[in-house]
Order: structure tokens, then C-alpha cells, then sequence
């Protein structure tokens, strides 16, 4: 691992630090703290630090003269970790092209693009300037990936869509999807997600969207700008979602909803109809959060 000097930390920061201009060699949760790490706290104040360490706090923060411990105040210590972490102590990838993967014709892709191990690229793909691909993924036809973004390993992105119509019989028969996938900039898709390619029109992931892993999105959807996915969510068919929404573990959407800006969706919800912008949703029948908790205080719900 890096080591770095807290005074090029607190630069990178813009910003000032107090204490010791100690060097920092490793990266540590606040609770198992070691000589010479870097941790964050979002309280205001914590309990003795017997450590030399250098901790990322609230501006708030009430920091003692002669401390052991150095800190550097910031408006927000989670994201700030983050950064200091991902451009000091992270290991950049090789931006190569593993020999394993197979490669389609006229493809475009970055010199600076990163590929694992055992993935398959289909013809006339697009990848952008930074991004990654991780190990055993399989990207199809047509597909467009922006710059600077992350793609973990066994995700399936632009197979074939689910759809059929049916004969007289019941016979099912296959619709076929000669739509493509686009994805924006700096967008991450988890370990093992199916992305289905669109029927006619395009399945689009708009930029800086972040999906977890094992999650399934179907033809013809459009993910709006900055929206967070996270794990287990199923989203059917023809399904749009707005900017900054945020949709919680094992979600359920039914096909051709329209969800609007803003939203929130917690953990487990079973989607049915449209939700407007700027709402919070819970729950098997998608019931508003307020109206849900009033129904739940009335018949004395987990009691």
C-alpha cells in the first residue's frame, strides 16, 4: 500500500490539517485503528485516541491541542475517505486488454480501456476513454459504454429481451430484439446483472448510475441520470426511472411504470403503477411512506 504525507492529503482536500504532519501508511475503520492509518468519524467528538493517526472529520469537529491523533475537518468525512482512498491507496488496473478476451470487428475502443479475463466483446461495441471491464463479461452487439465506467465481473449486458406474442394455440413465439444498449459515463454495474438490449427502441443507463450486483433490467428501459440501484432488484419491461432516485434491495417493478425524479424506494417493494417525483415509497402494494405508516399504526402492525 501507498504512503502519503497528511499535508498532501489535506491539499488534495483543499483544505487544512491539525496535528502532527505524520506519514500515513494504511487505511483503517475508526474502531481498529493502527499507528500511523487514516479513519473517519462523522461525530463531532469521540473518546481518546492514544494513536498516531490521522482522522477525517466534521467541520464541527472539537479538536484538542496536543492531541496524539491529527485530523482534517471536511464537510462530508464518508465521501471524503472515499476519494482520499480511491486516489492514494488503490491500485490503478493495467489498462490492457487480457489475451483471453475475444474481441468483435469494428469495435471502438479506448486505448486506455481495461479488459479482464474470458470476456466477449460482439461487433461494432463502443467502450470510452477509463473505463473497466472485469473478469468472464460478455457485452453484445451494437452496445455503447461511455468513458470512466466500472463493470464488474459476469454481468451480461444487451442479450435478447423477454417477449413473445402467441398463436391461436397458445404456442409462444419469440419477439425479436434488434434494439441496442447505451450506457452513459461514469456508470457501474455490478457483479452478475443481466441488461436486456431494447425490442426496437434502446435499453439506455444514463450517466452516473451505480447498479449493485444481481440485478436484472429488461428491454426497452431508461434509467435516469445519478439514480442508485442496489442489490436484487428486478425492473421489467419498458420501464423509465427518473434522476436521483434511489431503489432499495430486492425491488420488484412491473413492466411500463414511469417513476419520476427524486424517489425513494425502500427495501423490498413490489412496484404496480406510476410514482410521481419527489416520493418516498414502502412496501408490497408501493403505498407512500406516510399514508403506509398511519396504516400500520391503526391496526397495530409487528405488534
Amino acid at each position: 500500500m501507498n504512503t502519503i504525507k497528511t499535508s498532501d492529503i489535506a491539499k488534495y482536500l483543499d483544505t487544512k490539517y491539525y496535528g502532527e504532519n505524520i506519514t500515513v501508511e494504511n487505511v483503517a475503520s475508526l474502531d481498529n485503528m493502527k499507528e500511523f492509518s487514516l479513519a473517519f468519524s462523522k461525530k463531532e467528538s469521540i473518546n481518546a485516541v492514544d494513536k498516531k493517526v490521522l482522522l477525517l472529520v466534521p467541520i464541527s469537529f472539537e479538536y484538542k491541542l496536543n492531541s496524539v491523533y491529527t485530523v482534517i475537518k471536511v464537510l462530508s468525512p464518508r465521501l471524503a475517505f472515499a476519494k482520499v482512498v480511491s486516489n492514494f491507496f488503490i491500485k490503478k488496473p493495467s489498462k490492457t486488454i487480457d489475451k483471453s478476451t475475444k474481441i468483435g470487428s469494428n469495435c471502438q475502443i479506448h486505448d486506455s480501456v481495461t479488459i479482464g479475463m474470458n470476456c466477449v466483446i460482439g461487433d461494432n461495441v463502443k467502450i470510452g476513454k477509463n473505463t473497466i471491464i472485469n473478469n468472464n463479461v460478455v457485452v453484445f452487439a451494437n452496445t455503447t459504454i461511455g468513458i470512466k465506467c466500472y463493470i464488474k465481473s459476469g454481468s451480461i449486458i444487451g442479450e435478447d429481451g423477454f417477449g413473445f406474442d402467441f398463436e391461436e394455440d397458445g404456442t409462444p413465439i419469440r419477439i425479436p430484439h434488434i434494439g441496442k444498449i447505451i450506457i452513459g459515463n461514469n456508470v457501474e454495474i455490478g457483479a452478475k446483472n443481466t441488461i436486456a438490449r431494447g425490442t426496437i427502441d434502446d435499453t439506455v443507463i444514463a450517466n452516473n448510475v451505480k447498479i449493485d450486483d444481481q440485478v436484472h433490467i429488461a428491454h426497452n428501459c431508461f434509467i435516469g441520470n445519478n439514480t442508485i440501484i442496489t442489490a436484487c432488484v428486478e425492473i421489467s419491461g419498458s420501464v423509465t426511472i427518473g434522476e436521483n432516485c434511489w431503489i432499495g434491495p430486492n425491488c420488484s417493478i412491473i413492466q411500463k411504470v414511469t417513476i419520476g425524479d427524486n424517489v425513494t424506494i425502500g427495501i423490498g417493494s413490489i412496484i404496480t403503477k406510476d410514482i410521481e417525483s419527489n416520493k418516498k415509497m414502502m412496501g408490497l402494494e408501493s403505498l407512500e411512506l406516510r399514508p403506509l405508516l398511519k396504516v400500520k399504526k391503526r391496526i397495530e402492525y409487528g405488534k
